[in-house]
């Protein structure tokens, strides 16, 4: 059951990062293109700035997604740094925990703004403001969702305990 989860982790890993990337590439080639149709055209593209902004956004929440999965996401090192290695283990768990809660929350709110939002259109692309505010949700909720993953899998002891600055710091010298 474990490898079949692991596979089935890979696949949508694999789907997550495809559609960053061409989230990224329709961010970059619109700002570029806005930029060359306003210089050499003075013709800007109107709906670049709202597309780049929305693919920006969309980036930063799926790209949250991997980042919680790593246990990557900012926190306070210096503070849980000075406590023995146990204690320290039992903050980052509570931490993780906060952080669960607090994106299960934001996703429960930002699901009630696409629902209420989705009969108004975008200003630019006329597009329903429904799906940006449904990518924050689902990045939302792959956040909590990870954070959950990671509690237990720290619980468990299949991923071993984080390391402080300073222990990255001797690893890399």
């Amino acid at each position: 059951m474990w490898e079949q989860l692991k596979k089935l982790t890979v696949i949508i890993d694999n789907i997550l990062m495809v559609f960053i990337i061409i989230l990224f590439l329709m961010m970059f080639g619109i700002t570029n293109l806005n930029v060359i149709t306003r210089y050499f055209f003075n013709n800007p593209i109107t709906f670049s700035v709202e597309m780049g902004r929305y693919c920006f956004v969309s980036i930063i929440f799926l790209g949250a997604i991997f980042t919680t999965k790593e246990d990557r996401h900012i926190q306070v090192d210096f503070f849980t740094g000075m406590f023995p290695e146990k204690f320290r283990c039992l903050v980052e768990q509570v931490g993780r925990l906060f952080m669960a809660i607090f994106f299960a929350i934001v996703t429960a709110y930002t699901c009630e703004m696409a629902l209420a939002n989705m009969n108004v259109k975008s200003s630019a692309m006329q597009i329903p403001m429904a799906v940006p505010y449904f990518i924050m949700a689902f990045g939302s909720a792959g956040i909590c969702l990870e954070s959950i993953v990671n509690m237990v899998l720290y619980q468990k002891g299949i991923k071993k305990k984080s390391r402080t600055i300073e222990e990255e710091e001797d690893a890399l010298s």
